[in-house]
């Protein structure tokens, strides 16, 4: 079905740029062409033109249409488990510099979210912008309190804008799905959904201003790296006003000296803010490219745009670590078993056993290699590649993380000399690994652990009798469960999970014993570490209480037999 006359206009202005890119197949295949002028319909080789390039040429047109179409070209370029490399390598080089709006619409729009005149709340306020986006615009001024603030203003009417551009989009969907059946399993509703979902919080200021309170918060104290300081009182979900930066994007610098500062230092405190984030605060930029980061003085830098943000979460730590810890001793079956825990493959299609094999080719010329020869950016981009290949889904944040390692990879290499992220990274996953031998972690997770199967007992008897009355309204079956039975069985699962849990907790000794003794965690006794001593005593008494209680049971059955 046509999509509505209101978006003629827009489909006029799709069709015509796809032609100019010499996509006139395209235009041919998704019933663009009446959109063109007649003299473009009679050019008929232009519609049968082999498509070479493509990845260019849809940055291109991305580029030509502007606004929202470049903000999914952005988004897509974080989707590396779903867009081949060479395709989100260049969509990450769409700008998004457009012409600034004039200052009159500034200042309506900061005067009606503020409440006041623009002369009564600062004392200056320049009227030509320092940064234009297609979202908003950035304007330096004067509070009247004398400090020197950034004022990010957001453009009129983009709500609107946007929402129609993403109805347009879905009616595009529907006529690829319906021409070219091999895009259907891209689910690209389900794609403009997150779009659309991507670009709300993006026309949320309130968000992004959270996000920079967070970093400033976390790196208030660190003489290295400066994040601005919001101004609450002057920010709304349209305004964000935050203290001034002074400085010059690491991409725009010539001559580091001038700043008197030197390449590698400054890379150096890139990186290291970075990992701290990953590492130790759990909130990460997601798109720490040159031109997102400032050089101040003596090596100093300031993080930019907060709109895109990463973040650990709790059901992923542990998944993160074991695939680390797990490249950094080549541990494929612990990687291959962090991918199946995190829920991102379908298991009855996935093929574990091929996809390890697939691991150990990738990764093969690791094997017997130095840590220092192992590359955490490759690795990321092999396991997006190997999403693909088996139609996996992976967590969002997995996937900003993969590429924040991807950018730093590439900002390293080409600011540093010989440059190895490892070198960075090893000492971070050492210190994890280490952090997941301390007792305080295995009797953590043993209790979480305990916790679960309680829960699980507890719940029992409720899933069960849903799961039963569900069967009997759906076919239509009568069953009859005696209450004695039912006692019976919940105590048989409860002695079972009590089990199991003791034996979840002997493995996790186990396997922190290896862990220990191959990070040669001090003090020793005898060349061994003291902890492995305690493990192995606390592995024998669980053991002896496991066997006790097999054994109790076996006897108490044949008494009642």
């Amino acid at each position: 079905m046509e999509p509505e006359i209101s978006s003629a206009k827009r489909l006029k202005q799709i069709a015509n740029s796809l032609f100019k890119q010499g996509m006139g197949y395209a235009v041919e295949q998704m019933d663009l062409k009446h959109h063109l002028t007649f003299h473009k319909r009679l050019q008929k080789d232009e519609f049968s033109k082999p498509l070479t390039s493509l990845p260019v040429r849809l940055r291109k047109v991305l580029e030509d249409l502007g606004g929202t179409f470049v903000k999914l070209g952005q988004m897509l370029s974080l989707r590396y488990d779903l867009l081949p490399k060479e395709y989100c390598d260049e969509f990450s080089k769409l700008q998004d510099d457009v012409k600034p709006m004039p200052f009159r619409f500034v200042k309506h729009i900061v005067e009606s979210e503020l409440g006041g005149s623009l002369n009564r709340i600062f004392k200056e306020f320049d009227e030509k912008p320092i940064a234009s986006a297609s979202i908003g615009q950035v304007h330096k001024a004067k509070l009247k309190t004398g400090e020197m603030v950034a004022v990010k203003v957001q453009r009129p009417g983009l709500y609107e804008l946007f929402s129609a551009d993403t109805k347009l989009l879905h009616s595009l969907a529907k006529i690829l799905n319906r021409r070219y059946p091999e895009v259907k399993e891209y689910d690209l509703d389900n794609l403009i959904n997150e779009f659309e979902t991507y670009s709300k919080k993006e026309l949320d200021y309130m968000l992004e201003a959270r996000n920079i309170e967070i970093f400033h918060n976390n790196f208030k104290n660190d003489p290295h790296v400066s994040i601005p300081k919001v101004y609450w009182e002057l920010t709304t979900k349209k305004i964000i006003t935050m203290s001034y930066v002074t400085g010059v994007k690491i991409s725009d610098v010539a001559d580091f000296a001038k700043y008197r500062s030197n390449m590698k230092t400054t890379a150096n405190n890139v990186f290291n803010a970075m990992l701290d984030q990953i590492f130790d605060y759990r909130v990460f930029h997601a798109d720490p490219h040159p031109g997102n980061i400032l050089l101040m003085e003596n090596n100093k830098i300031a993080f930019l745009d907060f709109g895109i943000v990463g973040r650990i979460t709790p059901d992923m730590v542990n998944e993160m670590e074991d695939i680390l810890i797990g490249l950094l001793t080549m541990d494929i079956d612990a990687i291959v078993s962090a991918y199946q825990r995190m829920g991102i493959s379908d298991d009855t299609i996935f093929d574990a056993k091929q996809f390890k094999e697939d691991l150990v080719e990738h990764f093969a010329e690791y094997y017997d290699a130095s840590n220092s020869q192992i590359n955490f950016a490759s690795f990321f981009s092999n396991a997006f590649d190997m999403a693909r290949k088996y139609k996996m889904k992976l967590p969002i944040n997995f996937i900003l993380l993969g590429k924040s390692i991807i950018t730093l990879q590439g900002f390293g290499a080409k600011f540093v000399p010989d440059f190895n992220l490892t070198k960075y990274m090893q000492p971070r996953v050492e210190q994890m690994m280490k952090e997941k031998a301390s007792p305080g972690h295995i009797f953590s997770s043993a209790r979480k652990a305990a916790l679960n199967a309680k829960d699980f007992v507890s719940s029992l008897p409720s899933d069960l009798n849903s799961f039963f009355k569900t069967w009997k309204e759906g076919q239509k079956l009568k069953l009859e469960v005696r209450k004695s039975d039912m006692d019976r069985a919940v105590m048989e699962v409860d002695r079972s999970s009590n089990r199991l849990v003791l034996g979840f907790i002997i493995g996790a000794i186990i396997v922190s014993n290896a862990l220990i003794i191959h990070a040669n965690v001090p003090p020793f006794i005898f060349g061994i570490p003291v902890l492995v001593y305690f493990g192995v005593f606390l592995i024998i008494w669980l053991g002896v209480l496991l066997t006790f209680s097999i054994l109790k049971e076996g006897k108490y059955k044949s008494d009642n037999e």
